[in-house]
């Protein structure tokens, strides 16, 4: 009976150091990032009567596109000329059908410089379609001329298949766990310092503005590198030498805590990503709205404490867009019904100490 004993209170102190699931946040660990919006410049009056000579480079990337959801296009305006330019909406016509976004409001691209734009539309429903693509745009010589909207290029355009998945969710598994929150560390000085420098224009609280910037600036400036040998480095170097999803997942994580927010990484059969945790009021997304100034459509995860939005770069070119290997499922609107193309997912808090 005593050696019973005696290898029963073995087994369940071998089960309190090796748990397999670690403890991860409590609700007093979680900041919800505040409001803030962002309103561009107003549309400049027209005074000039003869249209002056503009120049510019414009290429555009577009999300996979799903029936009853926002197709969204990132596009990027060099203006290559010796005329200041000024970007107000933009236009799409599917299979001859128009969809306009024209703005009161907008940015002006000086001559030799670029800026990035996000235009949604409403999809149609599931097949292959024909677009042309359009832009509103007014040139500046001496007095601004309003040329109103033009017809740029066009292609063509696939509305997915609806798919479904059904993975088993794990959460803080110790081995992820252990090593992830090992490698993040929001107190170095490198990682602050970025976020810092990256977000300062959006004032001094922690908010939603600033989490978008700082995913605009990964995917933007950090090099993807494909690890054959699965090697995890800090975000440290990641920021400066670039690094697989794993890396970027945990740089992303790290910058966001850095500045005081909350963040978990997602882990599937053949990806990683992170999340950052908004609450439990989806007015949040407005604010996304207003920095990207388009109509999004958000992949999210819910759980006891509310909503964790995606934030995967090698997935999307915008804060919320659904991540590598995600799939709808079906519905429409603004949330996402969908699902990740994966047999397990591990979720793992990110802790601050």
């Amino acid at each position: 009976m005593k050696k019973l004993l005696t290898i029963v209170c073995i087994v369940a102190i071998c089960g309190c150091i090796f748990s397999v699931e670690r403890k991860g946040f409590d609700e007093d660990d979680l900041t919800v990032p505040l409001p803030y919006y962002i309103k561009y410049e107003e549309k400049p009056q027209a005074t000039a009567f003869l249209p002056p000579p503009y120049d510019y480079k414009m290429t555009w990337e577009i999300v996979k596109l799903y029936a009853g959801y926002k197709g969204i296009f990132r596009i990027t305006v060099e203006n290559t000329g010796k005329s200041k330019l000024f970007i107000y909406g933009f236009s799409i016509k599917i299979n001859g059908e128009e969809q306009r976004d024209e703005r009161s409001r907008g940015k002006e691209i000086q001559p030799g410089e670029k800026e990035t734009f996000m235009f949604s539309f409403d999809c149609p429903s599931i097949g292959n379609y024909t677009y042309d693509f359009g832009v509103y745009l007014m040139a500046n010589l001496k007095g601004w001329y309003d040329y109103g909207l033009k017809y740029v290029g066009g292609g063509e355009l696939r509305i997915e298949n609806f798919i479904s998945s059904s993975p088993s969710y794990h959460k803080n598994y110790y081995f992820y766990f252990d090593k992830m929150n090992k490698l993040v560390n929001p107190y170095d000085s490198i990682i602050y310092q970025k976020a810092v420098q990256i977000t300062s224009k959006y004032g001094d609280e922690y908010n939603i503005a600033k989490v978008c910037a700082i995913f605009d600036y990964v995917y933007e400036n950090v090099e993807y590198i494909n690890d054959t040998d699965d090697e995890w480095t800090q975000p440290s170097i990641a920021l400066v030498k670039g690094g697989d999803c794993e890396e970027f997942a945990m740089l992303i994580a790290a910058m966001v805590t850095s500045i005081g927010g909350t963040a978990r990484i997602y882990i599937t059969d053949n990806h990683a990503f992170s999340a950052i945790y908004i609450g439990r009021d989806l007015k949040l997304l407005d604010c996304i709205d207003s920095y990207y100034q388009a109509n999004l459509s958000y992949a999210l995860f819910e759980d006891e404490f509310g909503y964790w939005l995606v934030a995967d770069p090698l997935g999307n070119f915008y804060l919320g867009g659904l991540p590598a290997g995600g799939v709808v499922e079906g519905g429409g609107g603004r949330i996402y019904k969908w699902s990740i193309m994966t047999n397990d997912i591990y979720s793992i808090d990110i802790l601050k100490d």
